[in-house]
């Protein structure tokens, strides 16, 4: 198993933020890879919140059923998987005094069967692309458009 955890701070409201970044149906607004996102229901994440997620990534396809274990205002820790991987992690948005959030995204990866021996070669382009994914996010949630 790989753990890839990754912060960004950006000036927003909190609440504005974890809208977003809490609300797994919003992925494919700011995670590129993911081509569908099937939330039951949709909206902010809860506990018992069901999810399913198509991820294309590194030439392939993974459709990982997920479910969010604890969730709060401004953090959610989730548990999924599938034959091909298990995965789980958090994300929270923490405000500071200066009116800035910071995001932390983590998430524990490993695949199964097979596909095994790949965890640690593709851990990181799935770094990468989960540091792509939140300044994504930040663009989203500033309005910035990246180049």
């Amino acid at each position: 198993m790989t753990t890839i955890t990754s912060r960004r701070v950006v000036h927003t409201d909190v609440a504005a933020a974890a809208a977003v970044f809490l609300d797994w149906s919003q992925d494919p607004r700011w995670r590129s890879q993911v081509r569908r996102m099937t939330v039951d229901v949709p909206g902010p994440a809860r506990k018992g919140q069901q999810i399913v997620e198509e991820l294309r990534f590194a030439g392939m396809t993974f459709v990982t059923p997920t479910r969010i274990e604890h969730a709060e205002q401004t953090s959610a820790r989730w548990r999924g998987g599938s034959g091909a991987v298990t995965v789980s992690g958090t994300r929270t948005a923490s405000a500071d005094a200066t009116g800035s959030v910071t995001l932390v995204a983590s998430v524990d990866v490993a695949l199964r069967g097979p596909l095994r021996p790949l965890t640690a070669l593709l851990a990181p382009m799935y770094r990468q692309q989960q540091e792509r994914d939140l300044d994504n996010l930040v663009a989203l949630l500033t309005g910035v458009a990246l180049a």
